[in-house]
């Protein structure tokens, strides 16, 4: 899965942000909000295309002490959201 390429990942603050960019400004209509989790798998989608579940999910145990089981759910659950916004 792929993140669409007018969406930028941003940190204000404490604060991580989705936005809609375009060549002159950057749209503030829809603004979705991430925790420090979602904006590090955000960030994997977007480096590397071809990630699995699976690898995602294992680049979250080596960064989190988090079981590979709850991983894998959680994300999951996160692509099955960003999937029904429209993001990837």
């Amino acid at each position: 899965m792929i993140p669409k390429s007018n969406l930028k990942l941003r940190k204000i603050g404490s604060k991580y942000m989705i936005v809609e960019t375009s060549d002159s400004c950057v749209n503030l209509t829809n603004v979705y909000s991430l925790n420090e989790t979602a904006a590090l798998l955000w960030e994997m989608l977007c480096r590397r295309e071809g990630h699995t579940v699976e690898e995602l999910a294992e680049e979250l145990c080596k960064t989190y002490e988090v079981e590979y089981e709850r991983a894998l759910h959680d994300v999951e659950s996160q692509l099955t959201e960003w999937e029904k916004m429209g993001l990837l």
